[in-house]
């Protein structure tokens, strides 16, 4: 015992191990990611805004860092922070910054992204949805304007401090971050949606890429001609984007002409910001950030208002939908008897009639059952009205199970009584269904010390009629009726048939 036992032991911990270790595992591999991905942004934006000081149009690493935290659904930002600030270190330390520099620059970074990310996420249980308006105002208040803002004065008063640099360095912080955050965001935020993923699978693949490269071409040859600042152009099929594909898209849009524009940009002096009054490295990049802002803005704006279409017209057709359940309900209510589950009386005529009159037309046989529940009211009398009320849904069960055909119908007549319509039978096969039908509910043996056979039974009466034209469908009924009577009048428990 003690030998077996000792393999179960060590598979428990081997378990157990793998229990503690696999979560921490994968986030100490996405605490790498962050690093490195912030690293590397930091860099790219580093080495882009080299000549103007460092500041590139726009600063991809804080936004990124933004968006991972905003996504990570157990909230572990802090360490998640910690991670980003080691990249931004990493990456002010490659490019040969001075060591205070490093450190405190990159904390104003962090500190951009922790505002951001709290600001916005601490209020919103869940995944941020940036097409709900308070949640878009309140990401604009505090990701756009408050955390870009307060990290740029922080940077602003660290450089006057450590080597008299102006404060209005402040300024071109701001635009970078601010747009970093405007782009990169909701776009990551739109991919992690579903419908968004969408637009990636094969069926939408195409015409996601063609509207992709529309924007990249148009681009291209508007940031590659100084004739006349072109600039303005881009803002339709930008638009367009948005219409086609939502805010994720359009923001795609936007990510690919701040990419290209600010290649142009840093590169060369031609294309359309060729023609500013002072054509500055600086300049460039500040009229860049202004148009992005713009066609940000204008691509969120549009994405609000068809977000909010499409989810008034989704909730326009659930109304729509739950109104017509309700409807079926209710008219189902209006037809089905509720003790027993069958028609109703109401919904007896109603079909006896039509189908009365199409046998008139086809001039086919016609056959109602009446069915009589023998001395129900002695029955109710013993043993009370559950009982009693389970005897009727008993005996209605066993019509609608002898009735299977879709053609038929099961109701309750009144009070103990029950009809079955039974529309294309003729009289031999209407007698053999009443026939089974007395002796499945004579096998239930359900007891019933009022009756001579001592359980409960019941007397059918059936009529079967080809009805002419101007013929009463009262006529069957009664014939119905009188077949019934004279079942009991010949001692109950049996069929009894009549001609209409």
């Amino acid at each position: 015992m003690q030998s077996g036992a000792f393999p179960v032991k060590v598979e428990t911990r081997l378990l157990a191990a793998e229990v503690l270790f696999a979560v921490p595992l994968k986030f100490g591999l996405k605490l790498v990611f962050v690093v490195a991905l912030t690293a590397a942004l930091a860099l790219v934006g580093l080495a882009s805004g080299r000549g103007a000081g460092h500041v590139p149009a726009i600063w991809w690493a804080n936004a990124a860092l933004a968006s991972v935290l905003l996504l990570d659904r157990q909230r572990r930002w802090p360490q998640l922070l910690a991670a980003g600030y080691v990249g931004n270190v990493a990456a002010h330390l490659l490019f040969r910054d001075p060591l205070w520099a490093v450190i405190l620059l990159s904390a104003c970074d962090t500190g951009e992204t922790a505002i951001a990310v709290y600001g916005v996420g601490l209020s919103i249980k869940g995944r941020v949805d940036l097409t709900h308006q308070k949640q878009l105002l309140r990401f604009v208040a505090f990701a756009v304007f408050l955390g870009p803002f307060v990290a740029s004065l922080a940077a602003g008063i660290i450089l006057r401090l450590a080597v008299h640099a102006h404060l209005a360095v402040a300024l071109r912080w701001f635009p970078a971050s601010a747009l970093g955050m405007s782009v990169v965001v909701p776009l990551v935020l739109g991919l992690a949606r579903r419908e968004t993923r969408e637009l990636f699978q094969p069926g939408h693949l195409l015409n996601t890429l063609l509207y992709l490269l529309m924007i990249a071409a148009a681009t291209i040859l508007i940031f590659s001609r100084s004739d006349f600042p072109w600039l303005f152009l881009l803002l339709p099929p930008l638009l367009f984007l948005v219409v086609r594909l939502g805010l994720s898209g359009g923001v795609l849009g936007c990510c690919v002409v701040a990419a290209i524009g600010t290649r142009f940009t840093i590169s060369a002096r031609g294309g359309p910001l060729a023609q500013l009054v002072d054509p500055s490295l600086e300049n460039r990049i500040l009229i860049l950030q202004l148009f992005l802002a713009t066609a940000v803005l204008s691509v969120s704006v549009v994405a609000i208002v068809f977000a909010d279409l499409k989810r008034a017209h989704a909730e326009a057709g659930l109304s729509e939908e739950r109104y017509r359940q309700l409807a079926t309900s209710m008219e189902a209510l209006a037809t089905v008897d509720a003790l027993t589950g069958v028609a109703n009386r109401r919904q007896f005529d109603h079909v006896l009639q039509k189908e009365w009159h199409r046998a008139c037309r086809h001039s086919s046989p016609l056959t109602l059952l009446l069915i009589d529940v023998d001395r129900f009211k002695v029955f109710n009398d013993l043993y009370g009205h559950l009982e009693g009320d389970s005897c009727l849904r008993s005996v209605a069960r066993i019509a609608a199970e002898i009735s299977r055909r879709s053609s038929d119908t099961v109701a309750r007549y009144g009070g103990e009584e029950f009809a079955v319509i039974l529309p294309g039978t003729h009289s031999a096969g209407a007698q053999q269904t009443a026939e089974r039908l007395r002796k499945s509910i004579l096998a239930l043996e359900m007891a019933h010390g009022g009756s001579s056979h001592g359980v409960v039974t019941v007397s059918i009466g059936c009529a079967t009629a080809i009805p002419k034209e101007g013929a009463n469908v009262n006529e069957i009924i009664a014939a119905a009726d009188a077949a019934l009577y004279a079942a009991k009048s010949a001692g109950r428990n049996c069929v009894r048939a009549a001609g209409a």
